[in-house]
């Protein structure tokens, strides 16, 4: 996880970084908005999330996130503020959440972990099988995944193609498993998408997929049995798929 902390309080500045460092967090500390955006700049990419003050020298936060959503490939940004009068105004600029100073930590380490949410990307070059955890591309495809975890879902593409997948959270250790762990050619997996769901077989050679839709009567059942297999890949530490932002 890689946050970048906007904060010109220096007894917040010290705080903010025992709470990253106990949780084991890389992070990026800048003091005014005009060095949040230059962090964003060089190393807007790499960002999982930013921690905007909002009241701060040389330029506020809510300037900040404008001029980091009008320049930057997009990356969740939340305001951490005593003012819950500026809570509009951030939702405006672009931000994706509001959180009022001061807050328990664990109400922060919570809010982190369902703004950094991540869909599944599938690649596959020369036979070498590539799963990584992406960035989603704007805030309603952050709120979108935000609304399928709370139902044990995510979603899942296939670079090269614009379709995605809703699946269950775990489908994408089953398919590291199938497609590297056990080197098959072949890996299936359910489409829960409410328009067109059913049984899809992700073919390994050339990261071609074929769908069996389902009937009404049928997805019950194949939904039950996926999800008695997908269980058993809550052990496969997600540290395996990596992280890339999009």
């Amino acid at each position: 996880m890689n946050i970048l902390i906007a904060e010109d309080n220096r007894v917040i500045q010290i705080l903010s970084a025992e709470l990253m460092n106990n949780w084991g967090f890389a992070f990026d500390m800048a003091s005014n908005g005009i060095e949040a955006v230059e962090y964003a700049r060089r190393n807007g990419e790499k960002y999982d999330l930013c921690l905007m003050d909002i009241e701060m020298p040389r330029m506020n936060g809510i300037e900040a996130a404008r001029k980091i959503r009008e320049s930057q490939s997009y990356f969740p940004i939340m305001a951490l503020t005593a003012d819950s009068g500026y809570k509009k105004a951030c939702f405006t600029a672009g931000m994706d959440g509001f959180l009022q100073k001061p807050c328990f930590p664990g109400q922060l380490f919570r809010i982190i972990k369902e703004l950094t949410v991540k869909l599944i990307s599938v690649d596959i070059n020369d036979e070498d099988v590539s799963i990584t955890r992406v960035t989603p591309m704007n805030s309603e495809e952050l709120q979108e995944l935000r609304d399928l975890k709370k139902k044990g879902l995510t979603k899942l593409k296939l670079v090269g193609l614009g379709h995605a997948f809703v699946v269950h959270r775990n489908i994408q250790n089953k398919i590291s498993h199938d497609l590297i762990g056990e080197n098959k050619e072949l890996s299936e997996f359910i489409d829960r998408s409410p328009s067109e769901p059913g049984r899809c077989h992700l073919y390994k050679a050339n990261l071609h997929v074929t769908k069996d839709l389902f009937l009404p009567e049928e997805l019950e059942e194949a939904i039950r049995n996926e999800n008695e297999i997908a269980v058993k890949f809550d052990s496969v530490s997600d540290e395996q798929i990596a992280d890339k932002n999009a």
